[in-house]
């Protein structure tokens, strides 16, 4: 979905015109957003999964110590 033109800067000082809700900085490589709130939503998303990736290797870990690994070292 195309946006209306709008020139962005980015933080190393770069400034191109934006159309997108996110673009890369040809300098730098970084993500520039269209919006100030898409910024914060995406890093609010990139937390809710790396929790949610840290929360499923706990739980299998929990699992295989408790039906895997006790009763191979208790007999």
């Amino acid at each position: 979905m195309a946006l209306a033109p709008k020139t962005v800067t980015c933080r190393c000082g770069h400034t191109f015109t934006a159309t997108r809700h996110r673009n890369w900085c040809e300098k730098c490589c970084e993500a520039v957003y269209y919006h100030e709130k898409d910024r914060n939503r995406h890093r609010v998303n990139s937390i809710y999964v790396v929790g949610i990736i840290l929360a499923v290797v706990t739980f299998l870990t929990y699992v295989f110590m408790e039906l895997i690994a006790s009763p191979l070292l208790s007999a």
